[in-house]
């Protein structure tokens, strides 16, 4: 598929959702990590690795694009090493990636009827400001809350969180690492996962 077809395809992709059944989306569990590449490098890895629950109620197989936003900037690089991967797929699952640009990635997603997949995604990107963030807004346009969605955070040595993404986290502060836990039910975000932080020497 060609870029300029693939972006008419997310330009008339809304009007088509409406008038089409879709999977549903049933939790996630986010494991994200940011750490410096080495000691005398001050460029951070930003790690994004996921498990995603999506199902299909349907009595009919569904073939449905799903755009993954990966923002951007002077600060933060490209995702790289993209992966899109079915967990113990049934038959006639399917996913491929189809589509990467520097705002993200887009996927094809194949279910058959009555059926539950578990999907792995994951990249990198790296970081050169003071700033990393993860796309949650977007689970709002799935159309009702989020049944279940963990967080994960591992925060490298010589790093510190300046302002938390979400309050009240369950929280592990190591010698090399500080660990951080969110759980919500039922979970309609308000903002994305911002992370905002401080390099010490």
């Amino acid at each position: 598929m060609s870029p300029k077809a693939f972006l008419l395809l997310l330009l008339l992709l809304p009007g088509l959702l409406l008038a089409q059944p879709q999977f549903a989306f049933e939790g996630e569990v986010l494991d994200l990590s940011l750490e410096r590449i080495s000691a005398e490098h001050d460029t951070l890895l930003w790690t994004v690795s996921g498990r995603f629950f999506l199902s299909n109620l349907h009595h009919e197989a569904l073939s449905r694009l799903i755009w993954f936003p990966v923002p951007a900037s002077d600060s933060v690089g490209v995702a790289e090493d993209v992966l899109v991967s079915l967990i113990e797929p049934a038959d006639s699952m399917e996913v491929e990636l189809l589509y990467q640009n520097p705002r993200g990635f887009g996927f094809r997603l194949d279910l058959p009827a009555r059926s539950f997949a578990e999907l792995k995604i994951g990249y990198r990107q790296r970081i050169s400001g003071s700033e990393a963030r993860y796309v949650l807004l977007t689970a709002n346009a799935w159309g009702r809350p989020l049944p279940s969605s963990e967080i994960y955070l591992a925060l490298g040595q010589g790093l510190k969180l300046t302002d938390l993404p979400y309050p009240e986290p369950v929280v592990d502060l190591g010698a090399l690492a500080s660990n951080y836990r969110w759980t919500f039910l039922n979970f309609v975000p308000d903002k994305d996962f911002v992370l905002r932080f401080q390099r010490q020497r």
